[in-house]
């Protein structure tokens, strides 16, 4: 049977819980008592249940997507709770790698499901029929059960709408992959960089509307472009002056510092440094630090001005 308990409502959960759904399969999501979000599944037409010891009696399959640091928090309430064999889906290897799950809970089949996109993302290439692709992971699974969970993983993958894989990876291997590419690309060099051209441009003179499609807007084109041909194909889609321009760029920036800067990341990531530190950061009082930093920057004003959007 096509069914599914998923923990919490964030995003992601709401992103999985649509597509399979629309895919036909029973999704229930679990909430605390008196969840705020409660309401938000109701209105999707979603059936909930409220954590308790009675809530896990009837499932075979339980999806964990409540945020990587507090995951092992959930089964050390709860655990005494879930059936021996249960399937438990984690959607990153973090929780995995830091809390040693598997061997604290042998009784449980765990498994590395990690589509690779945003739950907004998601959601969309489904609607729209795009690429999404997926790393999972069956190596805590035990022979007897290997083949049938194999195939369930396959379901689930189609359910989630996944045509790019789903491809085999290790808990720890995709946990550093996805830590080293937030930390040296996606969530820093990429908007840093964008808010640091921008400001330069502003500085010289330049337009704000003008630096903002230069600096930010366009980098959503740019990169479904090189996902859709390639990075050797992209090189001949570009004007004789970006090509100019990416050989500058390249060699003034991408200078022996960074690959030494880039490395010294990974170093900290396998050598578990970065989840020790991770461990001690106060994650709500550094996401207001964080936004109230984009907040008041010249490329959020400029973005709302032109968009119409607000915070």
């Amino acid at each position: 049977m096509k069914e599914l308990t998923i923990i919490g409502f964030g995003n992601q959960t709401k992103a999985w819980a649509q597509n399979l759904t629309d895919s036909g399969w029973e999704i229930t999501i679990a909430l605390r008592k008196n969840s705020p979000s409660a309401l938000k599944v109701k209105e999707l037409g979603l059936k909930s249940v409220e954590i308790s010891s009675q809530a896990f009696e009837e499932t075979q399959s339980i999806a964990i997507l409540t945020p990587d640091d507090g995951q092992h928090l959930f089964l050390e309430e709860n655990a005494q709770f879930i059936k021996a064999d249960t399937k438990i889906i984690l959607a990153h290897g973090y929780s995995m790698v830091r809390h040693d799950l598997a061997q604290k809970y042998p009784q449980f089949q765990f498994i590395l499901f990690a589509p690779k996109a945003i739950g907004s993302e998601l959601r969309s290439q489904f609607l729209h029929k795009g690429k999404l692709g997926a790393i999972y992971s069956l190596e805590y699974i035990t022979q007897k059960n290997l083949l049938e969970i194999d195939q369930w993983c396959l379901a689930l993958s189609y359910g989630l709408g996944i045509n790019l894989g789903p491809y085999k990876a290790s808990f720890k291997t995709e946990m550093e992959a996805d830590l080293l590419s937030e930390q040296g690309v996606l969530c820093s060099l990429i908007p840093y960089t964008a808010k640091a051209m921008f400001d330069l441009m502003v500085k010289r003179g330049i337009e704000p509307e003008l630096a903002f499609f230069e600096c930010w807007f366009e980098l959503k084109l740019i990169i479904n472009a090189m996902i859709q041909v390639g990075p050797e194909a992209f090189y001949d889609l570009i004007s004789p002056n970006a090509l100019i321009g990416s050989e500058i760029g390249r060699e003034r920036l991408m200078t022996e510092d960074f690959q030494t800067r880039l490395e010294s990341l990974f170093d900290d990531i396998q050598s578990g440094l970065f989840l020790e530190n991770a461990e001690k950061t106060d994650v709500p009082k550094l996401r207001q630090l964080i936004k109230e930093r984009w907040h008041t920057s010249a490329l959020e004003i400029t973005q709302k001005k032109i968009l119409g959007r607000d915070s």
